[in-house]
């Protein structure tokens, strides 16, 4: 049975919470959420109890705007709260991570669009759709909005969803297509609960879920080019520099972050199994060897330089943003670049540690187990290859045009 949404008088928000404070929680409910993964994981989905004491951190709120009872923190803010979550659960980091930067989208939306998603009740949590998941889509445009339907894959986090974003590509009266991000309520949607059965990320409940046709209002769809541009709507009530900051370096730092957060947790649970394994070759205790001693200390001492370079890099950015500096396609294709090699880098560290751990990484269940299958799984989202992008900023480096359907 799906879950419903957390309503708002079932976990109260301290409203005054700060930044720093939703840091410090999220950091504290690690050694918790460590005992809560392998839940996570069979269940499929992020249970009540342990979205309950997520929402109590204020993580799902450092996005919401002030203007609406929220955080407003700046993006380097909540990528260390997401980083914090994943030291404890993937899944979690991961639903916790893409509503950070969902909700940043949301904010740039009319302020009649952000009453009905920040006011509606609801828990916070608002899949967006946008990377060609969807099929058998229909759209019908009226003049006060547009009616579609149809089937998305990856609603990562519905079972806790409020409102789900869409992106959809209505035509224009030329025939041109137009795409646009619409905003429709997540109890119109019906969710196949079968439909996720997966190698690792278990407990993000990335499920298919189904609309008929729906009427969306014309207020509550925004022009992905405009969002795509850093603009929002001409009624958006946020000034806050995070609702300018560039979207798919956004939305590439929302899933760069807790995989970063996963690979560290990896060299820590390095140590704690080399602390007591005994090496089946050797039959002596792995902490004496010093291969082990060299592999756990680099792969912290990466971890770490990875993780405050980005967010280093991201900080830079937020300056230019809040003295209002537009950042041109270059800046926006080096930042994606540096993401996605960071990515690939922390993958590389962490295949060594696994491999060092022998046979105590093949029993299912284990913790080390279930990283090696979550840490593979995040790693592979279309955002994080270094190809496309790679591709993408080689071809500006070189004075040629952009491939097609590049997304910087």
């Amino acid at each position: 049975m799906a879950l419903r949404p957390l309503q708002k008088h079932e976990v109260e928000y301290e409203h005054r919470m700060g930044g720093e404070e939703v840091v410090a929680n999220a950091a504290s409910v690690v050694p918790w959420l460590l005992d809560q993964a392998g839940r996570v994981d069979r269940e499929r989905t992020i249970p009540h109890d342990v979205a309950a004491r997520l929402i109590e951190t204020g993580i799902f709120r450092l996005a919401q705007p002030r203007h609406f009872g929220g955080v407003s923190a700046s993006p380097s803010v909540m990528w260390r709260a997401v980083f914090e979550i994943a030291r404890g659960c993937a899944s979690c980091a991961w639903v916790a991570g893409l509503t950070c930067a969902n909700l940043l989208v949301v904010g740039r939306f009319s302020e009649a669009a952000q009453n009905d998603v920040f006011l509606s009740g609801g828990s916070p949590v608002v899949p967006l759709l946008t990377g060609g998941v969807g099929h058998d889509v229909t759209i019908e445009t009226r003049s006060d909005g547009i009616e579609v339907s149809g089937k998305w894959r990856y609603a990562s986090g519905i079972d806790l969803a409020s409102w789900v974003g869409l992106l959809v590509s209505p035509k224009t009266e030329d025939g041109q297509v137009n795409p646009v991000l619409v905003l429709v309520p997540a109890e119109a949607f019906t969710v196949d609960n079968e439909s996720w059965h997966v190698m690792g990320m278990r407990g993000t409940g990335s499920k298919t879920i189904a609309l008929q046709k729906t009427f969306v209002p014309a207020y509550r769809t925004m022009d992905w080019a405009a969002l795509q541009a850093g603009e929002t709507h001409a009624t958006c009530p946020n000034d806050e520099a995070a609702y300018r900051f560039p979207l798919n370096a956004l939305l590439a730092m929302s899933v760069i972050a807790p995989t970063l957060g996963v690979a560290s947790a990896v060299a820590e649970e390095y140590a704690a199994i080399v602390s007591q394994r005994v090496q089946s070759g050797t039959q002596q205790r792995q902490i004496a060897d010093k291969a082990s001693h060299v592999d756990l200390a680099t792969g912290i001492a990466t971890m770490d330089l990875l993780r405050n370079a980005l967010i280093s890099e991201v900080e830079a950015i937020e300056r230019k943003v809040e003295h209002g500096q537009a950042l041109n396609v270059e800046d926006r294709a080096l930042l994606r670049m540096k993401i996605a090699i960071t990515a690939r880098n922390g993958l590389a560290v962490a295949q060594g540690l696994f491999a060092g751990v022998g046979g105590s990484l093949l029993p299912e269940g284990t913790r080390i187990e279930r990283q090696f299958r979550d840490l593979h799984a995040m790693s592979s989202h279309f955002l994080l290859q270094p190809e496309p992008i790679g591709e993408a900023y080689g071809r500006l480096l070189l004075g040629l045009d952009l491939p097609s359907g590049a997304r910087l």
